[in-house]
């Protein structure tokens, strides 16, 4: 006798194949910079050990994997960056958005005073 799930033509077994990310050039860059091989980046991308939505930029994930997490746009499949997990570096001078200067820890007043981390802003 045929189930309703075979009729149909579906398949319960577990995909064994995943279409593969593509790093950006941004990507690339910083895994190099950070010691990572893109092979690190794509085990991270493609077999996370846990995802969840980024609160930045809509649509992409965060894929963790360990210490490593891997920014990915899942309908682009692409990498978009790569950081270690829960640790602060400063803030590169591109980067240039608030939420990223919110978090400079050489940030200061105009009279030169260093300013707090838990500071979010300062009003004149």
């Amino acid at each position: 006798m045929t189930t309703i799930a075979e009729a149909l033509g579906i398949n319960w077994a577990p995909v064994t194949e995943q279409p593969t990310y593509r790093l950006t050039y941004h990507a690339q860059k910083q895994a190099a910079a950070k010691g990572w091989t893109s092979e690190d980046i794509l085990l991270a991308a493609e077999q996370p050990l846990h995802t969840y939505p980024s609160g930045r930029v809509p649509g992409q994930v965060r894929h963790v994997r360990g210490d490593l997490v891997v920014i990915v746009d899942p309908a682009a499949r692409r990498v978009v960056t790569v950081y270690r997990d829960v640790v602060e570096t400063d803030v590169r001078t591109d980067q240039t958005d608030a939420d990223a200067r919110r978090y400079d820890s050489r940030r200061t007043t105009r009279l030169g005073q260093r300013v707090l981390a838990h500071v979010d802003e300062i009003t004149y």
